[in-house]
């Protein structure tokens, strides 16, 4: 029987436990690449007694193994591993008077603090008596909740808007902290007719993307490194281990 490999499949994330055991797994979606590493540090000894210094012996004195993988799909949940950011939805709402900065000129454009704007309304300081603004007199982009001034002739500044929006889907950026999770990649074996491969990682500690392409020719990709680091939990026996385990099932 052959052992070739030829991998694509599905890879899973979970929450651990204050038991460090899994919670329930979300799949991450189209993972178009994903890598298991593992490293040792070594101790040379080199022997001084024919002239060449030869090593004589060598020894283990650390390991570490590490899990890269490519994120394809931008949700909010995969966001905000990525960019230990918390993710919330926001409920549309209305805004009664947020206030633009002052002194804004012609063709000035300023963004609102929500995006997908409706029903835009603008007055400007006068005292007592506020002026609205003609809609003649600016425009907005209601998808990116932004407004550009045309005319700000005879009105007294700062401006303020009232407007409602739509319910929307947050992401913040370093509002969280490094995450420990269990992975689970479920894999085919394209190379051996199917056959299911399981590969789990107890507790792997995440880093923020590397990059995100915001501007690209081609689908964005999304990098992730991570360290997989030693489960004291687990049991130290050769079927478990503490790092994970390879599981390799026959095709049916």
């Amino acid at each position: 029987m052959s052992n070739y490999y030829l991998g694509q499949g599905k890879l899973y994330i979970a929450a651990r436990s204050a038991a460090g055991l899994p919670m329930p797994l979300r799949w991450l979606g189209d993972v178009s690449d994903a890598k298991l590493a593992l490293k040792v540090d070594n101790v040379e000894h080199k022997e001084s007694y024919t002239g060449q210094r030869l090593t004589a012996k060598k020894i283990v004195t650390g390991k570490e193994a590490s899990f890269d993988f490519t994120l394809m799909e931008l949700s909010k949940d995969n966001l905000s591993l990525a960019l230990y950011g918390k993710a919330s939805t926001i409920a549309s709402g209305s805004v009664t008077a947020e206030v633009l900065p002052a002194d804004l000129v012609a063709d000035d454009r300023v963004a609102l603090k929500y995006p997908k704007v409706s029903t835009v309304v603008i007055t400007d300081s006068t005292p007592t008596t506020p002026l609205t603004l003609d809609p003649s007199k600016y425009t907005v982009d209601a998808d990116y909740g932004t407004i550009t001034l045309l005319d700000v002739t005879a009105v007294v500044q700062p401006l303020n808007v009232a407007y409602t929006h739509a319910a929307l889907e947050n992401v913040s950026i370093f509002t969280a902290s490094q995450s420990e999770v269990f992975l689970r990649y479920e894999g085919i074996n394209l190379a051996e007719d199917g056959a299911p491969v399981i590969v789990e990682l107890y507790k792997v500690s995440t880093e923020p993307l590397k990059e995100l392409a915001l501007i690209t020719t081609k689908f964005a990709e999304t990098a992730i490194a991570s360290t997989v680091l030693l489960d004291s939990a687990r049991p130290v026996d050769d079927e478990i281990g503490q790092f994970g385990r390879i599981l390799q099932v026959a095709a049916v």
